[in-house]
């Protein structure tokens, strides 16, 4: 994960490599966030004509909820990728 200085836009990148058989996928907690922002989430690395399956995907949350809640980044699907930008509205 990269966050911006401002703390405006952060980018989190994931990466399932090698996902085990119906193992619990926890969400991931972000980090470096301001926690009076609220942020808007957008998976950016889609092929055209695709539909993003991140449960969050386009919807507002405030920094302090993605830093103690987290988003559902994982999927139980072999070498899947997410580049997800987080932007401050």
């Amino acid at each position: 994960m990269h966050v911006g200085k401002e703390k405006d836009k952060a980018v989190l990148y994931t990466y399932d490599i090698h996902p085990r058989f119906k193992e619990k996928l926890f969400p991931v907690k972000l980090q470096r966030l301001d926690p009076h922002k609220m942020y808007t989430v957008k998976e950016i690395n889609l092929m055209p004509e695709t539909v993003s399956e991140l449960p969050e995907n386009g919807k507002t949350f405030s920094g302090d909820y993605l830093m103690k809640v987290g988003l559902d980044a994982f999927t139980a699907t072999r070498v899947n990728s997410r580049i997800i930008e987080i932007t401050a509205r």
